[in-house]
């Protein structure tokens, strides 16, 4: 029996509704959230559902079962090579398709491309017709077979040329040079399918997107829009987790009476409730009232423009006093006597930070609202159901420091002309290339830079691997309220409580200075300097100036931005570096002890 075991954190990303993935030898796509089976749980987080206009956050239930479907469907033997079109009637539960033809039955292997279209639509490819397009005689032109084989011509040398695919009825073939041409697939007469693999044809929507034929595996089959949350008070607060109108809004049926004040039901079901959460019938009663109450008086309370700004308050102003069941503790860093560097890094360090805050504790939740493909034209969302009120989402425990820069010398350093000048190369190409990123200022290239230089040399002092930390950056235009530049640095290791402590100790005050200036040391010396620090622009569409592996990128997982807009000279340059001074005291400071 083959085991297809993918973990729950991977549903929203990078595995979430409408995203391909490969599963010892199999291939398969993951199902949209309204196909999932009813015994999903429920993620406690009214504002964000609020924000996003849903009425529940769910996620897969610990060894749960979740639909994915096999695509592409056509499947090919690896040692007769012939072609078969599987479909969902052959299906053996826990058993991977092997091919009836052979003595040995192999395992079946699936075709390496797919058509994709703009608008998100995804199918398999016409084989059958991109085999017979290049037909030499009518009764070829003509032929409906489907048995087909997918050929490997040694005499041809490599690439797409050396594979065919034939047509063992009529002898038609054709190679797959050209395939994943632009026009390819309308030139042999094929159209959008207007639908997702586990789509029936009555959904299929019409489509006037011509598709294009790419190998599954692409990264720009899939895009996942992510939106995350951190929660903060009053709803972090146990006092509120545990109240009891928070538990009963995790309750479907208590949900069915907020839509349905009169349902046929009611009694019934206000019993129900009271029996399934153990709270007195009155009390569920008069929960469900204040909850109509509140719903009549306030409307929806903002929109995911609001998340970072209050997220940003929230970490500015520490509480006082916690319950160590609190969903979200923070506190002031304290200055300690321990020299860890000299003063002067200590005051070249203070010149920039405004504030530090110790994140002992925080609960983070991720929700996939949608995904695009190919050129981006239009996003399907995670949920295809005619009414959806669901959304898939994840929560995550973690640790972590946050950092705010004085935004007086922030605002002196953005006004430079050599940086204004570096900002705008960048700002040009992401409108020409990547125009659903984030359009970049200076304070975003720059605090996005330092972010990816503290997690490189954070993922060597805490315990955690690069992966399992995040960056997440506060940052806004300067003539926009509230002015926010700062940078949170925290762990990110789904289906655990990433608390370990090791990350907030390295934000404790002596030590993140030496963090910084550890990481101020390493980003001067790249080993393909000076070719990156001198480079006109790396990466995807050229959308980073100074940062390469060697220096300044971390796993894809870590990042906001996919490992672009980056430039670490606008952090390290001794000229117009933010953290200049700095630079020119770890410079000067000895290659080994203390700086």
């Amino acid at each position: 029996m083959t085991v297809r075991k993918v973990r729950r954190s991977q549903v929203v990303s990078p595995f979430g509704p409408g995203a391909i993935i490969d599963l010892v030898g199999e291939s398969f796509v993951a199902e949209d959230i309204s196909r999932w089976p009813y015994s999903r749980q429920n993620i406690a987080f009214p504002r964000l559902a609020a924000y996003l206009e849903v009425q529940t956050l769910s996620t897969p239930p610990p060894d749960g079962h979740l639909p994915y479907y096999r695509f592409p469907q056509w499947l090919f033997c690896p040692s007769c090579r012939h072609m078969m079109r599987w479909n969902t009637t052959k299906e053996s539960e826990g058993q991977a398709p092997v091919c009836l033809s052979c003595v040995d039955t192999r395992q079946l292997v699936p075709m390496r491309f797919v058509a994709v279209c703009g608008n998100g639509h995804l199918s398999d490819l016409d084989w059958k017709r991109w085999c017979h397009s290049e037909s030499s005689n009518r009764e070829q032109y003509q032929c409906q077979a489907t048995t087909l084989s997918f050929v490997n011509r040694p005499d041809v040398g490599g690439g797409l040329r050396s594979l065919e695919v034939h047509c063992r009825t009529c002898r038609a073939k054709r190679s797959l040079h050209n395939l994943t041409a632009k026009m390819s697939l309308r030139q042999v007469g094929l159209s959008c399918s207007g639908r997702q693999p586990w789509q029936s044809q009555s959904d299929a929507q019409d489509c006037k997107e011509f598709p294009v034929a790419m190998q599954r595996g692409a990264s720009s089959v899939y895009f996942p829009k992510v939106v995350s949350a951190i929660d903060i008070p009053p709803e972090s607060a146990w006092v509120h987790v545990s109240a009891p109108a928070t538990r009963l809004m995790q309750v479907d049926e208590f949900r069915l009476l907020l839509n349905e004040q009169d349902h046929p039901l009611r009694d019934a079901l206000l019993s129900l409730i009271a029996d399934r959460t153990e709270i007195q019938r009155s009390e569920v009663e008069q929960v469900l009232a204040s909850q109509l109450r509140a719903e009549a008086e306030i409307s929806r309370p903002g929109s995911p423009n609001d998340i970072f700004p209050d997220e940003w308050e929230a970490l500015r102003a520490p509480q006082e006093s916690h319950d160590p069941r609190d969903h979200f503790i923070t506190r002031r860093a304290e200055r300690t006597n321990a020299e860890v560097v000299t003063p002067a890094v200590q005051a070249a360090v203070d010149s920039v930070l405004s504030d530090v805050v110790l994140v002992d504790r925080l609960r983070e939740v991720r929700v996939l609202t949608g995904f695009e493909r190919h050129t981006m034209q239009g996003m399907v969302p995670s949920n295809l159901s005619p009414n959806p009120d669901d959304l898939p989402a994840v929560e995550v425990f973690g640790e972590g420091f946050f950092l705010s820069f004085d935004e007086d010398a922030v605002r002196e350093w953005e006004t430079r002309p050599q940086v204004e000048e570096r900002c705008a190369r960048i700002v040009n190409r992401q409108q020409m290339h990547a125009t659903w990123l984030e359009k970049p200022t200076p304070r975003y290239l720059l605090f996005h830079t330092l972010a990816h230089l503290l997690l490189r040399n954070t993922a060597f002092e805490a315990g955690y691997s690069t992966s399992a930390l995040r960056e997440r950056l506060y940052m806004t235009r300067p003539d926009e309220p509230p002015a926010m530049a700062g940078i949170l640095v925290y762990t990110a290791a789904g289906d655990t409580e990433g608390t370990l402590g090791g990350l907030v100790r390295l934000g404790e005050l002596p030590r993140l200075a030496r963090l910084l200036a550890a990481s101020v040391a390493d980003a001067q010396w790249c080993s393909f300097d000076p070719v990156c620090s001198e480079s006109t622009g790396q990466g995807p569409g050229g959308l980073s100036l100074a940062a390469c592996h060697a220096c300044s990128l971390v796993p894809e997982t870590s990042c906001v931005a996919g490992n672009r807009l980056l430039d670490r000279r606008l952090v390290i340059d001794r000229e117009f570096g933010f953290l200049r001074r700095l630079v020119r005291e770890v410079g000067e400071a000895p290659t080994q002890g203390t700086w």
